[in-house]
């Protein structure tokens, strides 16, 4: 899908999706930048992005982007705030509560 239509942002977001559930974090973090680019005002990419930067050992840059997301989808506060809170925390939980 991505090959037909690489602005496709819920094909870029599903595979982004897979991969994490592959561990394989360098590749879901290049594809949820990209879908960053294409969907700057997309919630969930910005929590997912946090999300793969927690487990990637970057929390401040989590914490960046779980605030953005915060933002931009107050609707969903509590898990994200809820994820903000467990930057402090060894838990990798990256597919709790996923949009």
């Amino acid at each position: 899908a991505i090959s037909l239509d690489p602005a496709n942002p819920l094909a870029r977001f599903q595979k982004a999706r897979v991969l994490i559930s592959l561990d394989e974090h360098e590749l879901a973090l290049e594809e949820l930048l990209t879908l960053r680019e294409l969907a700057p005002k997309e919630g969930a990419v910005h929590l997912m992005l946090g999300k793969i930067y927690k487990r990637m050992g970057q929390p401040q840059k989590a914490l960046v982007c779980l605030s953005t997301a915060l933002d931009l989808n107050p609707k969903d506060a509590q898990m994200i705030k809820t994820a903000i809170h467990k930057l402090d925390s060894t838990d990798d939980d990256v597919d709790e509560d996923e949009p």
